[in-house]
Parts: structure tokens; C-alpha cells; sequence
């Protein structure tokens, strides 16, 4: 016969994570500091938003990846400037993967950027699933709330956690983030500011989460061991934020 003790389940332990997201400004930045940044983070995936997408962009990519040793797990040429690299072990948790167009209205040339949505699903170990998306909303806060509406949709038809991080072009104050407020959430202080590069003085990149997803740490990075905060500035036009959390 079974002890009280022996009748209870084992608790399995979690799945941590860090993940890492940054407008990588098409690498037309310090390359070096960027790859260093990468480097010295060691982030378990890698949530990339305006990576290359002109010339060689899928050669680019690759270039990047070996650089920080990541696998591209989506991106390249026609990933409308979305990527998402991981560590081998994320990689090895795959279960599908995709990219996801949403339509804009055209009204100036800055409209005419083309956004979308690319996601993977992973298995997390010991049981479940969760969700990892990298997005970059418009500068048109029209064309924000129809990307808002596809994230909306993502999240509810997930089954699972979801983690969207990106380059979100507005201010938790903004119309679009506060639509997704009530389902995904922005877990680091608002004075965590991320733009511009140099002396930034607002948050409009963030990785949001649903519910079940345990944050340990979310913050904007300004420095890294190896990369002065002036250096960094020089990367790209965004500063990264990082998120570490536990599935």
C-alpha cells in the first residue's frame, strides 16, 4: 500500500530560458559589438527583428548565426526582417515551425514595410508546449492594431504559453499594447527604455508573455561585460531586452 508520500506526483522541474530580443537594424551597425553582445548574453533563442532582407539576406543570416553559434529556426529570404535563432538543444525542441504575413494598409512609404509574425512551437521537456514569436508592429498605429489583432488570434489559438517579442514601434500607453494587455504582458519596468541606442528614453521593444510563464528576469540591456554601454549604442538604432524565465 502506497504512503501519503509515495501517492503524490513528482515535481518536475522547469525549462529555463533566456531569450533575447533586438532590432538588429539590418546589421548595418558595429557588427562587432552586435556578435559580442550575443556572445556574452549566451541567450537560448534569439528574437531578431529588421535582420537582413535585400541583398543576400538568407547569407547574412547565416553569416550572423555562425558567428554567435545559433541555428536559424526561421528567417531568411522572405521573412520579411524576422528571425529566430536558437541554441542546439532549443532547436532539438521543435515541433513546427512558420511565418505569418499581415496585410497593411498602404497610406506613405513607410507602410509599404512588409510585417508579419514568425513562431515556433516547441515541446518543453518533461511535458507541454510553448510558443516563441518575434514581430515588428508598423509605424502606423492602424497598421499596429491589425498586427495586434493577428497577435491576439496567435495567443488565443496557442494552447500553451506564448512569448512575442519585438520591436513594437509604441509605448505600453500605446493603442495596440494596451488591446494585448488583458493576454500578453510586459513582465520589466516601463523605465527600462530601449530607443533610441543612444540615450534612450522610451520602451517600445519588449518580449511579452501569457500566463504560465514563470519571469525571472526581464530588463533592457545597456552593457554587457564585454561591450561598453557607447559601443553598444553603435550596434543598431534598439537596444536589446532580455528575458529569463522558466516554462
Amino acid at each position: 500500500m502506497k504512503t501519503a508520500r509515495e501517492s503524490v506526483p513528482p515535481q518536475r522541474e522547469g525549462w529555463d530560458l533566456r531569450i533575447l530580443a533586438w532590432n538588429l537594424w539590418e546589421l548595418r551597425g558595429d557588427l562587432a559589438a552586435a556578435i559580442e553582445t550575443v556572445q556574452g548574453l549566451q541567450p537560448d533563442v534569439l528574437l531578431l527583428q529588421e535582420a537582413p532582407r535585400f541583398v543576400l539576406p538568407t547569407a547574412r543570416l547565416r553569416w550572423f548565426a555562425r558567428q554567435i553559434d545559433r541555428r536559424i529556426l526561421v528567417g531568411g529570404a522572405g521573412g520579411r526582417g524576422l528571425a529566430i535563432l536558437a541554441t542546439d538543444q532549443v532547436a532539438a525542441q521543435v515541433i513546427r515551425r512558420g511565418m505569418h504575413p499581415v496585410a497593411q494598409q498602404v497610406s506613405d512609404l513607410n507602410s509599404t514595410y512588409p510585417r508579419g509574425v514568425v513562431a515556433v512551437r516547441l515541446s518543453v521537456p518533461g511535458g507541454g508546449a510553448a510558443v516563441v514569436s518575434s514581430t515588428h508592429l508598423a509605424l502606423q498605429e492602424d497598421n499596429r492594431m491589425r498586427h495586434a489583432e493577428h497577435l491576439a488570434a496567435l495567443v488565443r489559438g496557442a494552447g500553451a504559453p506564448v512569448i512575442v517579442g519585438g520591436d513594437l514601434n509604441e509605448t505600453a500607453e500605446g493603442s495596440a499594447r494596451r488591446f494585448l494587455a488583458p493576454l500578453l504582458t510586459d513582465p520589466a519596468e516601463q523605465t527600462e527604455h530601449t530607443f533610441p541606442a543612444v540615450s534612450p528614453n522610451r520602451r517600445i521593444d519588449a518580449v511579452l508573455v501569457t500566463a504560465g510563464v514563470k519571469v525571472r528576469n526581464a530588463s533592457a540591456v545597456r552593457c554587457t561585460d564585454r561591450v561598453a554601454e557607447e559601443r553598444l549604442g553603435g550596434a543598431s538604432d534598439h537596444l536589446p531586452t532580455l528575458l529569463d524565465i522558466t516554462l
